[in-house]
């Protein structure tokens, strides 16, 4: 009885080292095969790549944003002018309009601050009946330090 049991201990430890070497052997073959690695190389390769793009993708969006802002603010600005009776009245308008739209936007107080409005103005006054008004708002962004800058014009109307 004693016997049988240590064949059944020893043929019970045979099977466990016989399913070892099969997990040592299905392990070697894995390791020696290249499924996966080019997984891990092309991440290793892509992603320095990819990081340059993803920063001028950020940067490239941002200095949109800030076009799209000034555009706005010069189109609102010149509305507001060419709606007022007169020329002193449309630059206070003008600028009060600038103000309040560029909070509204989402500018800081420091780029409000750097904000400046130049206006052109085909006759004189600038409210003269089929004349023109061209005004050019520019400020500073505080992140890129770079002045950003657009125009926009109106028509008066002939009967003002």
């Amino acid at each position: 009885m004693i016997a049988h049991a240590w064949r059944k201990t020893f043929d019970t430890v045979r099977k466990i080292g016989q399913l070892l070497l099969l997990i040592k052997q299905s392990l070697q073959s894995r390791m020696r095969e290249d499924h996966g690695s080019a997984i891990v190389e092309f991440v290793a390769l892509a992603i320095p790549l990819f990081i340059p793009i993803f920063i001028y993708l950020n940067q490239f969006a941002s200095l949109s944003g800030n076009e799209q802002i000034v555009r706005v603010l010069a189109r609102e600005g010149v509305r507001a002018y060419v709606a007022s009776d007169s020329d002193h009245a449309g630059r206070e308008v003008s600028a009060q309009a600038l103000s309040v739209i560029a909070t509204h936007l989402g500018l800081t107080t420091h780029e409000i601050g750097t904000l400046s409005a130049r206006y052109q103005c085909s006759a004189s006054p600038c409210l003269s009946a089929n004349g023109r008004i061209r005004i050019t708002v520019s400020y500073v962004d505080a992140q890129s330090h770079r002045m950003i800058e657009a125009s926009a014009q109106e028509h008066v109307s002939p009967w003002k």
